[in-house]
């Protein structure tokens, strides 16, 4: 089956006209109206419902839509790549990071990526966690920072930071004064969290359920700059990373403190999906990049944690 043939029809699909088609792929319009008849023919089904006015789909025509609109986005894309390999031209890079993350680290990632990788396509994607796991498996991101949050099985990764997460409020709430809030006390504190798949909701309850203690979850919100207004507000309470509370906790706009017994924490992980195909080179560089600036961040004390991986399994990427 030729690929054109599918782009054919993809284009009739988006177009809904074989005119409008034709006009944009710029073949004629009984050449056009032939290649997509061979292609039912191939396949044995009708693809199109033929209209007064234009195309529509069938069911059938919706499948194949859907399913072929990927795949051909990343045949696409690994031949502009291959193509631009040898010119040293633009490679296609996305990098996934969490909120929080992406301010202290993004800046830094993309200003050093762009002076010494020109040939590099940036795109940088600011999403929660969770979002950035399901892209990478996806394929619509490329290498990723993601916290709190363990991806699949296929996409490579490693254990990068521990970092200690904080039970943050009003700056007069009752945490005004306090050193630390016992786990046990947590059922005192209404909390509101981010929602599933996002692992901080499981780590609490295991954690309860091992300490033979309750936690209290009023509410759901997957902003980290929502739950910090809401909390500010004195709505409640939420569990967050330092570096996503600590510049307002300096300001006096919030109050946190950590929890103990067991102390809270989760882990930082550096993750590439499994498909993004680039020449060894060039992936050791970004890789190079990413860590001296990550590793940075985290000696200056701008990112609170302690530091997991081992510098040499960098590289460890079979790509």
């Amino acid at each position: 089956m030729e690929l054109r043939r599918l782009r054919y029809f993809l284009q009739v699909a988006r177009e809904g006209s074989l005119g409008q088609a034709s006009r944009s792929l710029g073949i004629a319009q009984p050449a056009l109206g032939r290649q997509v008849q061979l292609l039912e023919s191939e396949l044995g089904v009708k693809l199109f419902r033929r209209l007064p006015r234009g195309m529509r789909l069938t069911d059938e025509g919706e499948y194949l839509r859907d399913a072929l609109g990927y795949p051909l986005h990343r045949l696409d894309l690994a031949l502009q790549n291959v193509r631009s390999f040898a010119a040293r031209v633009d490679v296609s890079f996305t990098m996934g990071l969490p909120p929080g993350v992406a301010h202290l680290l993004g800046p830094r990632l993309f200003l050093r990526l762009a002076r010494e990788l020109p040939n590099l396509r940036l795109r940088f994607v600011e999403d929660d966690s969770a979002s950035l796991a399901a892209g990478l498996l996806r394929g619509a991101i490329d290498i990723a920072i993601l916290a709190g949050v363990t991806p699949d099985d296929r996409v490579f990764r490693g254990e990068v930071l521990r970092e200690e997460l904080l039970l943050v409020g009003a700056p007069d709430s009752v945490l005004a004064g306090r050193d630390s809030v016992a786990f046990a006390e947590l059922e005192a504190f209404p909390l509101i969290l981010p929602g599933r798949p996002d692992g901080l909701p499981t780590q609490l309850e295991k954690l309860a359920a091992r300490a033979a203690a309750r936690i209290n979850v009023t509410g759901e919100v997957d902003s980290i700059d929502l739950a910090r207004d809401i909390v500010r507000a004195g709505a409640g309470f939420t569990i967050l990373p330092p570096i996503a509370c600590r510049d307002a906790v300096a300001r006096g706009e919030l109050a946190a403190v950590p929890v103990t017994d067991p102390a809270l924490d989760r882990t930082v992980f550096y993750a590439v999906q499994p498909l993004w195909r680039v020449p060894r080179s060039t992936y050791d560089e970004v890789e190079r990049v990413i860590f001296e600036e990550w590793a940075a961040v985290v000696a200056s004390g701008a990112w609170p944690a302690r530091w997991l991986f081992d510098r040499r399994r960098l590289s460890a990427y079979a790509g």
